[in-house]
Parts: C-alpha cells; sequence; structure tokens
C-alpha cells in the first residue's frame, strides 16, 4: 500500500494489482488471434440493437426533440459508432478497450432495462444480451489484450 501511497506501481497491468501484460519478443503476427475476429463479427451484430432503437425512438419522435428527448437518439448513436470503431480498432490491433467499453454499456443497460421493464422479447431478447456481453468477454481475453499491445510496440 506505501508503494501506492507513493505512486509507483508494482503491476503494470490496468491496476496496480493487476499483472502486467507481457508482450512477446517474437514477430507479432498481423492477423488477429480468432477470439479478436469473432468478437468484431459480435460487435457488427451487436451495432443493430441500438441502431433500431434509434431509428424507432426517431420514428415516435416525428424529428421534434425537446429537453432531454434528444438523449433518446444521441446514447445509441455514441453506442453504434462505439461498437464499430472499436471493433476496427481491435481487428487492427490498436485497442481492444474501445471495444470493450462499448460493449459492456450496452450490456448493462438491456439488463437494465430487463430488470426496470421486464423481458417481453422471449429467447430473442436472451440473444439480444448475449451478443453484447460476450462480445465483451473476448475482447478482454487476455491472448486478444497481449496481442494488442505486442502490436502496438511492433513496427
Amino acid at each position: 500500500m506505501a508503494a501506492l501511497l507513493r505512486g509507483q506501481r508494482r503491476g503494470g497491468g490496468l491496476t496496480p494489482y493487476a499483472p502486467p501484460v507481457q508482450s512477446p519478443s517474437a514477430p507479432v503476427r498481423r492477423t488477429p488471434p480468432a477470439p479478436a475476429i469473432a468478437a468484431a463479427v459480435l460487435a457488427l451484430l451487436s451495432a443493430f440493437v441500438p441502431a433500431v432503437f434509434a431509428l424507432a425512438a426517431l420514428a415516435f419522435s416525428g424529428g421534434e426533440l425537446e429537453g432531454p428527448d434528444w438523449l433518446l437518439i444521441a446514447v445509441p448513436v455514441l453506442l453504434v459508432l462505439g461498437l464499430l470503431v472499436g471493433g476496427l480498432l481491435l481487428l487492427l490491433g490498436r485497442s481492444w478497450l474501445v471495444l470493450a467499453l462499448s460493449a459492456g454499456l450496452l450490456t448493462a443497460l438491456l439488463l437494465y432495462g430487463y430488470a426496470s421493464g421486464g423481458w417481453g422479447a422471449g429467447a430473442f431478447g436472451v440473444f439480444v444480451v448475449l451478443v453484447p456481453l460476450l462480445t465483451t468477454v473476448l475482447a478482454v481475453l487476455p491472448r486478444v489484450r497481449s496481442w494488442v499491445a505486442a502490436r502496438r510496440t511492433a513496427p
């Protein structure tokens, strides 16, 4: 704890207690690992949910957004952009965090909607929650994070 208070980090990971992600000294493959590809594909599928919600909100509003109603359009649009840009950055080996945060936020919002309003979609609703959840899990796997870390340091 004293090292943490003095500003010295022991780890090198996301927190002072997490182990650092080691980048290999061998040449890095340009092709992403299978979990990264799967996460990027699932990010595309996950982006459809907030996109459909944004279109429905825009259609029901009639284009007249007053007060905080613009959040019904802005939040889904930002989620779609985060998922699409995050998937692209992951495939390029530049960042896994953008995709993980976007998919995690979408999962949290969907679970909140389920908890506050009930589950009216049946099996499709379960699929809608599981896709961004699986996207988040695949994006934060150690294999994916170490590949991204190695790609960042590669020339």
